[in-house]
C-alpha cells in the first residue's frame, strides 16, 4: 500500500469517526483502530487531531468545490447558472457533516485552525458568484453597480441560512420549498429583463 493510499485510508475513517462522534469525542485511537494500524503511523501523516480534522474537512469542501465547478463551467445564461449553483451548494454542504460541526460557535472559536480551510472555500465561491453576475451583467440579466458588494452581500445571505439548514437539521425539511423559492427569485430576474 503505498504512502498516498494509507493517507486516504485514515482521511476516510477519520471522516467516519468525526461525522458520527464529532470532533471532541473521537480519537486518534480510534481511527488508528478502525484501519488496523498503530497510532504512531497516524502520527507519522497527520502531527495532531487537528491537522486530520483539517484534512477531512478539505476533502469534504473539495467535494462541493467539483460539483460547483462544474455548475460554473455549464454553457449556460447566468440565471440558470446562479439557480444551480446556489441549490447544488445546498445539497452538497448539507452532506458535509464535518463541515456543519465548524459553524458551531464555540468550535470556531477554540478550533481556529479550520479558519484556512473555510476562508479558502469562502473565497472559491467568491470568484464562482463574481464570474456569474459579471457573466449576467453581459447578458443583460443583471444592473449590478458595484460586484464586489453583490458578492459579498449573496455570501452573507445564503451563509445565514446555514446554521438552521445544517446545525437545526431543517434541511431535508425543507429541500422542495427552496427550491421553489429558487424558481421564483430566478425566473423573475429573467422576467425583469424582458420587462426592460
Amino acid at each position: 500500500m503505498s504512502e498516498k493510499d494509507i493517507k486516504n485510508l485514515i482521511i476516510e475513517s477519520a471522516t467516519k469517526y468525526f461525522s458520527k462522534y464529532g470532533f471532541h469525542k473521537t480519537t486518534m485511537e480510534e481511527v488508528a483502530k478502525h484501519i488496523h494500524k498503530a497510532k504512531g503511523v497516524l502520527y507519522y501523516y497527520f502531527k495532531s487531531k487537528e491537522e486530520l480534522f483539517e484534512a477531512v474537512l478539505k476533502q469534504e469542501l473539495n467535494i462541493v468545490k467539483t460539483e460547483l465547478t462544474k455548475i460554473v463551467s455549464q454553457d449556460s445564461d447566468s440565471i440558470i447558472l446562479l439557480k444551480e449553483h446556489t441549490l447544488t451548494r445546498f445539497y452538497f454542504l448539507n452532506k458535509a457533516v464535518n463541515y456543519h460541526e465548524t459553524l458551531k460557535a464555540d468550535f470556531f472559536e477554540k478550533y481556529n485552525f479550520v479558519k484556512n480551510v473555510r476562508d479558502d472555500f469562502a473565497e472559491f465561491e467568491k470568484q464562482q458568484i463574481s464570474y456569474i453576475l459579471n457573466k449576467g451583467k453581459t447578458e443583460g440579466y443583471f444592473d449590478i453597480k458595484d460586484i464586489e458588494s453583490s458578492v459579498n452581500m449573496y455570501m452573507i445571505i445564503i451563509t445565514s441560512l446555514e446554521i438552521p439548514l445544517f446545525l437545526q437539521d431543517k434541511y431535508d425539511e425543507y429541500e422542495s420549498t427552496i427550491e421553489e423559492l429558487a424558481s421564483v427569485m430566478f425566473n423573475s430576474l429573467r422576467n425583469q429583463k424582458n420587462i426592460r
